[in-house]
C-alpha cells in the first residue's frame, strides 16, 4: 500500500492481479485500476516531484514508470536480464537517483528517473530485498537476505561503506 504525495490517492499493489489499483484513501473504493505488462509488479517510490513513480517488477526483471496524473505507464526498463528480480525501489534524499534492490543479482541498481535509464550498479550481498534509509538522510541500509547482513550505502558517494553480518541463530 502506497499513497500519492499530495495524499490524493492510495495505491494497492495487486500483484496478483497484475495491476496497481488506485483507490480513494479515505474510502479505499477503486477509482481505476492499472493492469500493467509485467508479473510480480512488487515495490515502488515516487519522484521528488509526484508526478511519476517507479515500481519494480520481481518475475520480469523490468521496472516500471508510471505518470501518477494519467494513471497510467509511460516506460518499461528491462535490468541486468530476465533472471534479474527487483524488489524494493527507494529514491535517493536529493530526488536524483532511484535505488533498486535486486535478490538475484545480489546488489542495487542505480536508476536516472527521467530519462528511465541505468546508470549503475552496487554489489551488495547475495539476496538483495529491503531499502531503509537512515534518519539524517545520509546512508542507505540494504538487506541482504541471502547473505545475512546489512550494507551500509553512502548516499553523498554512492558507495558501500559497510557491511554488517548478522549473528547466525
Amino acid at each position: 500500500l502506497y499513497f500519492t504525495p499530495d495524499g490524493r490517492y492510495a495505491i494497492v499493489v495487486a500483484e496478483a492481479r497484475d495491476r496497481l489499483d488506485f483507490r480513494d484513501p479515505h474510502t479505499m473504493a477503486l477509482e481505476h485500476p492499472l493492469p500493467v505488462v509485467c508479473p510480480g509488479v512488487d515495490h515502488m517510490d515516487f519522484s521528488a516531484d509526484g508526478t511519476y513513480l517507479i515500481a519494480s517488477c520481481e518475475f520480469s526483471g523490468q521496472l516500471l514508470k508510471v505518470d501518477v496524473a494519467t494513471q497510467q505507464v509511460v516506460g518499461t526498463l528491462s535490468l541486468g536480464s530476465s533472471r534479474d528480480q527487483p524488489q524494493d525501489v527507494k529514491l535517493s534524499p536529493d530526488g536524483r537517483v532511484f535505488y533498486v534492490a535486486d535478490q538475484y543479482a545480489g546488489g542495487i541498481w542505480e536508476v536516472d528517473g527521467a530519462d528511465f535509464k541505468v546508470t549503475g550498479f552496487l554489489p551488495t550481498g547475495a539476496g538483495a530485498h529491503g531499502l531503509y534509509p537512515s534518519r539524517d538522510a545520509k546512508d542507505l541500509y540494504v538487506s541482504n537476505r541471502t547473505a545475512g547482513s546489512i550494507s551500509v550505502v553512502d548516499f553523498a558517494t554512492r558507495s558501500v561503506v559497510a557491511t554488517w553480518p548478522l549473528p547466525a541463530e
